[in-house]
């Protein structure tokens, strides 16, 4: 058994994204390991640990020790700007927390066994916190957020969105080639590990510096599917979209796809989520004369997400930049297809026909093109059928289980070679 010290910032056992990245590692580590966990958050901002300590609390797991660390008072107060919208202070906010963190740590490996240091989460290149600085095994993985976003897909976004895509781009691009202690932190590492091989080839390309490619979300087993299997039924074909209804999940390119599909009434968008951006994308269905074809969901509980995608037939994807969000392993834990634009993770994980790729060319060709897509599954219910089938012998290959079983390999590599 390892004594592994599990940095995972956002962990929780209810939500999705990068607090069930940081649960789901967790605990399935735990299985084998004593697992030393440092976080942050559980709830929306940092130091809202409370319901990950009271989980532990009701639910004790005699392999993990939580490590629930609270922001410094200047750290508190600078994130305070953040929640009220100055965003890029949260990073100076998260820097001072790695610190405590650091110090913390520091003190922990004086009276603990511990054999190596996993930097989990936030996936973000940015902040690599200061663990590396320490003497013991470093691996930092999965990482994300090292991509940049293509210019083409930006031809319907407002002009403000375009000019901040363009600055992220920029400020990715300098971080990449300047940040010092990125630098110091890869050059101090024993193991880098990727979320997509865009990151990968990046961090090649600015560090000289390559490493293993693992997704960091990973499939589960559906109680809707072990109850009644895979949903079937394609008389109307019922499509799925969850997320966070902001500009960069980029459903006005859904909606410009699906006013191309024909026929028109023989399918249905579910869009399972919230943000500010609804309203404007309601206004624009209308436009596109297909209000009636969508259903408006608002946030949901995710056990009610999961049943919604289980029933669904298709799962669409075009987010302008992403790492591999947690839905696209939702909807293959559900044996849902996944129709996507071919980059970042889904290029990788909806590989070898495990979901319908579409590549990048001129705007409009895309976006025919994944209108023709969803077009042919409605001319050919049969072929969808037999897609959702197949989903089923790809759910165990990128398995939680399966997942973990690659990070003991990498594990035990480095110890070899202490």
């Amino acid at each position: 058994m390892k004594s592994i010290l599990l940095l995972a910032y956002q962990i929780s056992p209810t939500r999705g994204s990068e607090y069930g990245v940081g649960w789901n590692f967790a605990i399935n580590l735990a299985l084998k390991n004593k697992v030393f966990l440092v976080c942050g958050a559980s709830g929306d901002h940092m130091g809202d640990t409370k319901e990950i300590e009271e989980h532990f609390t009701n639910h004790p797991n005699s392999n993990i020790v939580i490590i629930a660390v609270k922001p410094s008072k200047l750290a508190a107060f600078i994130n305070w700007f953040n929640k009220k919208g100055l965003t890029p202070l949260f990073y100076v906010a998260f820097m001072l927390w790695h610190r405590k963190v650091y110090t913390i740590v520091s003190e922990l490996i004086k009276n603990e066994n511990i054999d190596l240091i996993h930097h989990l989460n936030p996936i973000g290149f940015r902040e690599p916190g200061y663990l590396w600085r320490l003497d013991k095994p470093f691996i930092w993985g999965p990482i994300g957020g090292a991509q940049f976003v293509n210019p083409v897909l930006m031809k319907k976004l407002p002009i403000d969105y375009k000019l901040l895509i363009l600055i992220k781009n920029a400020a990715t691009f300098l971080q990449l080639k300047y940040y010092w202690r990125i630098r110091h932190a890869i050059a101090r590492t024993s193991q880098l590990v990727f979320s997509t091989e865009e990151n990968r080839r990046n961090f090649e390309r600015f560090f000289g510096r390559t490493g293993h490619l693992i997704s960091e979300q990973g499939t589960f087993v559906v109680k809707a599917i072990e109850a009644t299997g895979i949903h079937t039924s394609v008389s109307n074909l019922r499509m799925v979209w969850v997320g966070n209804v902001i500009r960069r999940k980029n459903l006005i390119f859904i909606f410009s796809a699906l006013a191309l599909v024909s026929p028109r009434d023989k399918w249905e968008l579910n869009v399972i989520g919230d943000g500010p951006e609804v309203n404007f994308l309601k206004e624009l269905a209308s436009d596109l004369g297909i209000s009636g074809n969508i259903v408006w969901h608002g946030r949901k509980p995710r056990s009610d997400v999961i049943s919604l995608i289980a029933s669904s037939d298709l799962h669409l994807l075009a987010s302008l930049s992403e790492a591999n969000p947690a839905v696209l392993f939702e909807a293959m834990s559900a044996g849902v297809p996944t129709i996507s634009l071919d980059q970042n993770g889904m290029h990788s994980t909806l590989a070898n026909g495990r979901g319908v790729l579409v590549p990048i060319t001129t705007y409009n060709q895309t976006l025919e093109l994944f209108a023709s897509e969803i077009t042919s599954f409605i001319l050919k219910p049969q072929t969808i059928i037999d897609l959702k089938q197949k989903m089923i012998s790809y759910i165990d290959d990128s398995s939680w289980a399966k997942k973990i079983e690659q990070f003991e390999i990498i594990y035990d590599s480095v110890l070899e070679k202490q």
